[in-house]
């Protein structure tokens, strides 16, 4: 596949921020430390009086036009309203008014029943006199405004309002209607949809129901046809679940079945409806149905099993038995929403387990370059999306700009620093009432991830991230973004002096407890982030503005995982490097054996011969050996955050068709039947091996990552310790060391825990080129 010429290497910018040091708190110490200053002309129209004393009329329709040059905005029109309030900003770049040379500003009062270029009352003002006024700075206080009609005489009524020129760090500037935006006919009720919000997700918790017996089904024999087996039929909202058959055991069904899993989410105002049938899955009858709140569902989250419920299953001619279940709310689990590769956050549910706070996040989104036109009309209304944890940030939508700059900065709270935060770049397609009503979705343009994990703590990172995207034609660049960032973390001081506690925090499991004390298998993991998502979708689709669905899927990696030449490829030359790696160990064996390097195998004969006598010293040389190893690969530690690694996604080797398989949607969209059902079932087979192929060649880069530097802390705790552990083994003789270890090994089950060992947890949160592929 030939790919276009462009550059997709990550680039260290110089943007004019006021933090170009770290200081010495940690923190940043204003809101525009990691963002460009942009200066912003600010109008705010708080209300108007006494509008009926004008010429005794009292049929006004006012609103307020404000007018700077071409540009122009307009209040809301309050029919027959002689007292209105509005309370509503105005913003106007001061770029755009540099670049039309705009020196006065008009606040013109109208009537809606009048002509449009009449106005009752007019005020102008002079940008150059207007007062500049710093985040600091206390809320301008809005002052009566003395107005002039059209001829030039005082108009009776009077206008507060305020006017001062601020930076995006004011608080008025996220609730503000910018003037350009009336240049580009956006209706007056989608300007919300233009507007910067944060949103929080709902508290997710796991619904757990195990179907225990119903006692005493009456069970009526009218219909032969009909198999006497039970089974029940489960639905909470949009989620079903059907259970096995079973026999009717004279009116008394029993199932023993695993949990069923349902995701549920704060408040719970959502009704478990459980359904008695007869028959078969195909044909059957309904017996009776039950209703269960979920509200009324016990809340735990120390994996205990779940009490025992009993509800009366009804009909229409009244009660036909009771059914026992047990179920409950569990909070021990962490639900995912995002891959579990990409994971921004670790905690359960239940907030009295959370670990307590390591840091922060803070990153100011710059601007984007270089974005292609997304719309027939050649233009690109762009905004910005970013998640960490439960808190998703969205930017303002700049209007009709291939180069966007928001200057807008956001910070999150961090747990684990072994996590990712995710920004997404899209084109709003809901400012135009046409599309709306079409049902246009909002197009995604590029995405970027950045590990925290690989980030040095307090120190300000600048650069500019391609936005790449690959699509079933190809790999595209579809731009870049400008991003300045910093992460966070008292607890972590330098590389060569990692505190204890950072030492505890590698060695604890990476998930909550519960995860190991009573693991979800995979279909019901994939089961369970399937409904997370659509739950996620749902409540950010109630918002204003709503963070629609497609946002959500391209955010969450919705997709599901299916068979994947170019990934398979990839995946291969990832286990390939550690086999080649061993090859190589085996072919220097193989070259001393045969003495093609005399000076080496006399080397290697003198070490035998020294082990030989002194075999103590055999566990103390391989770890020094280990460690001259880690200090030679710090010549080779990275110099940049790692980012999409084309060569290593092998976008350059694969061809358009192997692409359109990829993207390929289940079920098939080719046409046969039978070859399309055959093919996507061997599609997702297909798509599990490469899934296990992915896992492995993950698990041996992370252990590879221990020694090459990749996460700057990991591998100074990793000398200390080969440092520690080989003074340990010239003092400790041979042979008590072999023995206690094969005591560890076969220990009994009584002193073994549900929990991984500190060494694999370690393992987990090691950095691997998963983080590099596309």
């Amino acid at each position: 596949m030939a790919i276009e010429k462009a550059d997709f290497n990550l680039k260290a910018i110089s943007p004019s921020i006021r933090a170009t040091k770290s200081p010495d708190n940690g923190g940043i110490i204003t809101q525009t430390d990691l963002i460009e200053i942009n200066l912003f002309l600010f109008v705010k129209i708080v209300g108007a009086r006494n509008l009926g004393a004008h010429n005794g009329h009292h049929n006004f329709d006012p609103y307020v036009e404000v007018k700077a040059g071409s540009f122009q905005g307009r209040t809301l029109c309050f029919w027959r309203n002689l007292n209105p309030e509005w309370n509503q900003v105005f913003a106007l770049d001061n770029d755009h008014i540099q670049t039309e040379e705009i020196t006065t500003v008009e606040i013109l009062l109208k009537d809606n029943v009048r002509k449009y270029d009449e106005y009752m009352g007019k005020i102008s003002l002079n940008i150059s006199d207007i007062s500049t006024r710093f985040p600091s700075d206390s809320e301008l206080a809005p002052h009566w405004c003395v107005l002039e009609d059209q001829r030039g005489r005082r108009f009776r009524g009077a206008l507060m309002m305020s006017c001062w020129i601020g930076t995006q760090g004011d608080e008025s500037f996220h609730e503000a209607l910018h003037l350009q935006l009336d240049n580009v006919s956006i209706g007056p009720h989608n300007v919300v949809n233009t507007c910067s919000r944060i949103y929080i997700m709902p508290r997710i918790w796991c619904l757990r129901l195990n179907l225990v017996q119903i006692e005493g089904l009456r069970v009526k024999a009218d219909d032969p046809s009909i198999s006497s087996d039970i089974f029940i039929h489960v639905s909470l909202g949009i989620s079903t679940f059907t259970s096995k058959l079973v026999k009717n055991n004279n009116g008394n069904p029993t199932w023993d079945e695993k949990d069923v899993l349902f995701a549920v989410a704060e408040p719970f105002n959502q009704i478990l409806v459980l359904s008695v049938e007869q028959g078969t899955y195909t044909r059957h009858k309904c017996l009776g149905r039950c209703e269960f709140p979920v509200k009324n569902a016990n809340m735990i989250s120390d994996g205990s099993a779940p009490p025992t419920k009993t509800v009366d299953v009804i009909q229409n001619q009244g009660f036909v038995s009771k059914l026992s279940m047990m179920i409950c709310l569990d909070g021990g689990y962490h639900m995912f929403d995002e891959d579990p590769q990409y994971c921004s956050d670790r905690n359960p549910t239940c907030p009295d387990f959370w670990r307590p706070k390591i840091g922060s996040f803070e990153m100011g989104i710059l601007k984007a370059t270089g974005l292609p036109a997304m719309k027939p009309q050649g233009r690109t209304d762009a905004y910005c999306v970013a998640k960490y944890g439960s808190k998703w940030v969205r930017s303002r939508t700049v209007v009709n700009s291939l180069s966007p700059k928001w200057n807008e900065l956001y910070s999150w709270d961090v747990y684990d620093h072994c996590t990712f935060i995710t920004i997404s770049v899209f084109d709003n397609s809901q400012l135009h009432e046409g599309n709306i009503d079409l049902g246009a979705m909002d197009t995604r343009i590029g995405k970027v991830r950045i590990s925290l994990q690989e980030m040095k703590t307090n120190q300000i990172y600048r650069y500019s991230y391609p936005l790449v995207e690959l699509q079933p034609s190809g790999l595209k660049k579809m731009g870049e973004l400008e991003l300045a960032f910093k992460f966070n973390c008292p607890t972590m001081l330098s590389v060569w002096k990692p505190s204890f506690d950072v030492f505890i925090m590698y060695t604890m499991p990476i998930l909550p407890s519960q995860h190991f004390s009573h693991p979800l298998s995979p279909a019901q993991f994939y089961r369970l982030r399937k409904q997370i998502i659509t739950l996620v979708s749902l409540n950010m689709s109630k918002a204003e503005p709503p963070l629609r669905r497609e946002v959500i899927d391209y955010m969450l990696d919705s997709r599901e995982k299916q068979w994947s030449v170019r990934r398979w490829r990839a995946d291969l030359e990832r286990i390939g490097v550690f086999v080649r790696w061993l090859i190589g160990i085996y072919t220097q064996f193989d070259e001393i054996c045969k003495w093609k390097d005399m000076y080496k195998t006399i080397i290697v004969i003198l070490v035998l011969g020294y082990m030989w006598w002194n075999p103590q010293s055999l566990l103390p040389a391989m770890f020094a050996c280990l460690i001259i190893h880690v200090l030679v690969q710090f010549r080779n530690k990275p110099k940049t955050l790692s980012h999409v690694d084309l060569q290593l996604s092998h976008v350059h080797t694969t061809s358009i068709d192997e692409l359109e398989e990829e993207f390929d949607p289940i079920p098939s969209k080719f046409e046969d039947i039978i070859l399309r059902h055959r093919y996507d079932r061997l599609r997702v087979a297909a798509g599990q091996h490469v899934t296990w192929m992915g896992e492995l060649a993950t698990r041996i880069e992370r252990l590879q990552s221990l020694l090459n530097w990749h996460d700057s802390i990991s591998t100074p705790l990793v000398m200390i310790m080969c440092l520690i552990t080989g003074f340990l083994t010239s003092v400790v003789p041979f042979k008590w060391l072999l023995c206690c270890w094969l005591l560890y090994l076969l220990r009994g089950q009584k002193f073994r825990g549900p929990f991984p060992l500190f060494y694999e947890n370690w393992l987990r949160r090691m950095p691997s080129k998963l983080d590099s592929m596309i």
